[in-house]
Formats: C-alpha cells, structure tokens, sequence
C-alpha cells in the first residue's frame, strides 16, 4: 500500500515497517510494567509468578511479557515460576492454567497478557476456588473479567482504550 502512495498508519498493533507514518496504540511493554506494578503494590512478601501468553513472536505479547518480566526482576521479590505460550483463546488459557497450578501450588500471581487469556486464567482461578490466594492481573475489560473482579479471582484489569486509538487512527489520518 505504501508503494503505491497510501498512507499506512497503524492502530492498535504495531508494523514492523519503516513505511508505517504513524502508530495509534498501547505502550505493550508499559502495560507489562504496569501489571507487574499491580502485582508488586497488592501483595507483601515473596511473589511466585505465572505468566500466560500467546504468540510469543508477536509484538504484543513479547513487549508485555517483557515489561513485567523486567519489572519483577527489578524488585528483587519476585520469581518466575513458570510460562507457557498458549492459544489465544479462552479454553486454552484456562486449561494450560490449571495444568500450571496444580504444576506449581506456590505460584501466588498470574498474568493473562491479552483479553481471552485473562478470562481463561481467571476461570481457572475461580474454578480452583483460589480467589484471594492467587493475585490474577488481567488485560481488558470483557464482562467474564469485570464479574470474576467482583469475584475477587481477578485482582486488576489493565485496561487498553479502544474508542481513542480509533478515534486518534481516524484523525491522524
């Protein structure tokens, strides 16, 4: 499209291109810190912690697995216990979680880096009646994540805005 004179602007997920003019979207790797932010600020003590991630290779996943990966790593209380790739999809996040906690029974956080992945991990904690012992940060606001907060077997929503990147994309272009 650029060869041809168009103009390529990028919303939501970024293009590993040099003809992309601009990127509307989330910081990933903010996002990431800022999960493990979440993390840190509601529990005391040691964190054993359970990533659960999809494409790996993708920008997305990788830029905020790698945020909180170095925001645990720079408070000197927190341990990756174990991470998968999974499906991104519900179903496939909640069984490789229940794999992984019933795996690793110290694991006390999990991360679910996109929407369906946090509903599977939230399933799966709410499934194993471990609201409350295991702090489970979730991206995105999908109803399955806003009940299971009420719950208490989601702890935090990382939250993106989708009506702004739109309305920005649109603008910029």
């Amino acid at each position: 499209a650029a060869a041809a004179g168009v103009t390529v602007i990028s919303v939501d997920s970024a293009v590993n291109s040099d003809n992309v003019a601009a990127y509307i979207g989330a910081d990933n790797y903010g996002a990431g810190r800022m999960a493990a932010q979440s993390a840190l600020d509601g529990m005391e003590g040691a964190l054993c912690v359970g990533l659960i991630n999809y494409e790996v290779n993708g920008a997305n996943g990788r830029d905020r697995e790698q945020g909180a990966r170095d925001a645990f790593a720079e408070s000197g209380r927190a341990k990756i216990t174990a991470a998968v790739s999974t499906h991104p999809n519900a179903a496939s996040a909640r069984a490789d979680t229940l794999a992984m906690l019933r795996t690793h029974p110290e694991i006390n956080v999990l991360i679910g880096f996109n929407e369906p992945l946090a509903v599977g991990t939230a399933m799966a904690v709410d499934e194993l009646e471990l609201n409350g012992q295991v702090r489970e940060i979730a991206f995105d606001t999908n109803p399955v994540c806003v009940e299971l907060l009420q719950k208490g077997a989601v702890s935090a929503l990382i939250v993106q805005n989708p009506y702004a990147m739109g309305y920005l994309g649109v603008e910029t272009a």
